[in-house]
């Protein structure tokens, strides 16, 4: 999901070069409307968000994701994103793994790992 219906374009464009098309559930939309109790839950969810909206709406993005998922979050500064480990951390999601790329940090995490 992306606000950005460009964003939105590009990713379904990429899943379809991958292959990957069918596997993924690609659509516009607001995190900030995602249900704290979903009706259905995914393995696999991905925040590429700015930190404080990550830490503002860490239960909403954490509610989508099954309890042996994975989380990943990105689009993250390294010096905030100690503060975005911490506030996932509260939900009982521990960092599993993270890349930095030049400025940027993300992370996956995951339940009780």
């Amino acid at each position: 999901m992306d606000f950005d219906p460009e964003a939105v374009r590009v990713a379904r464009a990429n899943a379809r070069v991958n292959r990957v098309r069918p596997k993924l559930g690609i659509r516009r939309g607001d995190v900030t409307n995602l249900p704290i109790q979903p009706p259905r839950h995914y393995d696999l969810v991905c925040a590429n968000l700015i930190s404080t909206l990550l830490i503002a709406e860490r239960r909403r993005i954490a509610a989508q994701l099954n309890p042996a998922g994975t989380l990943v979050l990105a689009g993250i500064l390294k010096p905030e994103f100690r503060e975005v480990q911490k506030a996932y951390k509260t939900l009982g999601l521990r960092l599993i793994s993270h890349r930095d790329e030049k400025e940027w940090r993300s992370g996956s995490f995951g339940f009780g790992r």
